[in-house]
């Protein structure tokens, strides 16, 4: 029982996770991205530790990177979560515009990559539907914000918890055959 019982609290932890993300996908979002900008922040405090107790081992060029870092990581943390608890319905259009652009830059690096080649007379076999694709991707995520973070809420959670169900399930066969064949064994 003790070695699958972590299994079956995953498993259960996975449809609860599931469950919430169905019946509270703002929150959700709220509750990750808050606990994304402190994990950033208290990243930030233990490299600003680190950086000042091992000063003389890491060199003097490497703390100022180190400690930059350190202080850029406080500041977006502290930002992430001020905008989580200030305006959390800002928070899933903004991450959907971030993902946007980021498909919008794919493409255009895509474009070029895809030009350059064709100038020195290399066909690039894939790269032409990547770059359609990425674009096509960047402008449905910048027309449909709310409407595509509701479908990749519902289709995360459900994948949540089809993925919990089967851990919960899984584990409590294994329990039951391991305990069918310790049974078989001790009858022999």
């Amino acid at each position: 029982m003790k070695k699958y019982l972590p299994l079956m609290v995953s498993g259960a932890l996975m449809i609860f996770i599931g469950l919430y993300m169905l019946l509270h996908p703002d929150g959700f979002l709220t509750v990750v991205i808050s606990a994304f900008g402190v994990y950033l922040a208290l990243d930030g405090v233990r490299t600003l530790y680190a950086a000042i107790k091992l000063g003389d081992v890491i060199g003097r060029s490497f703390r100022k990177v180190a400690m930059g870092k350190a202080f850029l990581n406080m500041l977006v943390g502290l930002f992430v979560i001020i905008i989580a608890i200030a305006a959390p319905t800002l928070i899933p259009n903004l991450l959907v515009y971030i993902i946007a652009a980021a498909f919008l830059i794919t493409g255009a690096v895509d474009l070029a990559d895809m030009l350059l080649l064709s100038k020195a007379g290399v066909v690039g076999t894939g790269l032409g539907l990547e770059t359609v694709l990425s674009f096509v991707f960047a402008i449905l995520l910048f027309l449909f914000p709310s409407f595509l973070t509701g479908i990749v809420m519902t289709l995360f959670a459900a994948i949540l918890l089809a993925s919990g169900a089967l851990m919960v399930y899984g584990s409590i066969s294994s329990m039951v055959f391991s305990r069918r064949l310790r049974k078989d064994g001790e009858s022999l």
